[in-house]
């Protein structure tokens, strides 16, 4: 089988250098070219994953290069002309998750990878994990019978840099930090998100123009009742960029899932405590995955309608904190 060709668009999230990594990594994928705006991360890119072709357009990129996917990891903001451009190209896309800072941008995005059939997937690492998949087969199973109550943190660092301006992220911790274990309660659930109730606390870091510690209860369509703590509460000293920790209570039973437990705590008389994980690698899981559902004609595991629903949910967040009350789905342009 040949290798499939990949190119980034662009350096500017924090994933994406570890998505090169597994690029390279990986037998069947010939990781063939880059785009960046900014020269100086581009250079560094181009650098240290030894990929020769690099482009500050990436509308040449794509006319240029013969691909067969693209991931696109840039400012949340500029998703969607790099969506759209690799669909009319025929490229198929995984984006980084938001997928868009808005409803008509997402459905822009998917509206032209239906019309050039080609495959979108969302960037919901969480999804591959094997302790999350795991719990998936166990709810499936009946394990701890009907799903109640779900009770979520997705606590973070400040990643820093264009997360905390509005214009290019969607808004800040929200935007962040919401999507991921709002799309695994909604994939455990089965089940779509009815009303929002969220509430943002005094900022943690004050000089932010984006709120950085924000909670919200999500009641579901069948019942279900959800909460997600998104904050960027964690100091930049933390040894670990944060967590995903979720308590499922069923009528039967209580599922606790600690994703990244697996890791080991490390202090020694030359360096303060260091967190070292070895646990699995989600994002070579979700790559791998990714190729098989190009080279099958699979349908992602998560799909840019997923990705746009949880979107979905992170903006209603903002308007029951703009209005003080709680907001019904689905939302209006």
């Amino acid at each position: 089988m040949r290798k499939l060709r990949f190119a980034i668009l662009s350096f500017a999230h924090v994933h994406s250098w570890s998505y090169a990594r597994v690029l390279r990594e990986l037998e069947n994928v010939e990781f063939v070219a880059i785009f960046d705006d900014d020269e100086a991360r581009l250079k560094r890119a181009s650098e240290q994953y030894g990929v020769e072709k690099t482009y500050t357009d990436f509308r040449k990129l794509l006319e240029k290069e013969e691909l067969d996917a693209v991931i696109i990891t840039s400012e949340n903001a500029k998703h969607k002309d790099m969506a759209v451009a690799a669909a009319e190209h025929g490229v198929h896309i995984l984006c980084e998750k938001p997928i868009a800072t808005t409803l008509r941008d997402a459905d822009d995005m998917l509206t032209y990878a239906n019309r050039y059939n080609v495959k979108f997937q969302t960037a919901f690492v969480m999804r591959y994990h094997g302790v999350t998949v795991k719990v998936k087969e166990l709810l499936e199973n009946g394990e701890i019978g009907d799903i109640r109550v779900i009770t979520t943190t997705n606590h973070g660092k400040y990643p820093g840099g264009w997360f905390g301006e509005p214009e290019l992220a969607g808004g800040g911790a929200i935007m962040d930090h919401t999507v991921h274990t709002a799309d695994l309660m909604r994939w455990y659930t089965k089940s779509e998100a009815d009303t929002v109730y969220a509430m943002k606390a005094k900022n943690i870091r004050p000089q932010l123009r984006a709120e950085d510690a924000a909670s919200m209860l999500i009641r579901f369509k069948n019942g279900v009742l959800g909460s997600i703590d998104c904050s960027w509460s964690r100091p930049d000293t933390w040894p670990i960029w944060g967590d995903v920790y979720m308590g499922i209570f069923g009528t039967e039973g209580y599922i606790v899932v600690d994703a990244f437990r697996s890791c080991i705590d490390l202090v020694t008389d030359k360096q303060p405590l260091k967190w070292i994980y070895f646990g699995t690698d989600c994002d070579l899981e979700m790559i791998k995955d990714f190729i098989r559902v190009i080279v099958e004609d699979r349908v992602p595991r998560a799909s840019g309608w997923d990705g746009r629903q949880a979107l979905e949910i992170a903006l209603a967040a903002y308007k029951s904190i703009e209005r003080d009350e709680p907001v019904k789905l689905p939302l209006k342009y």
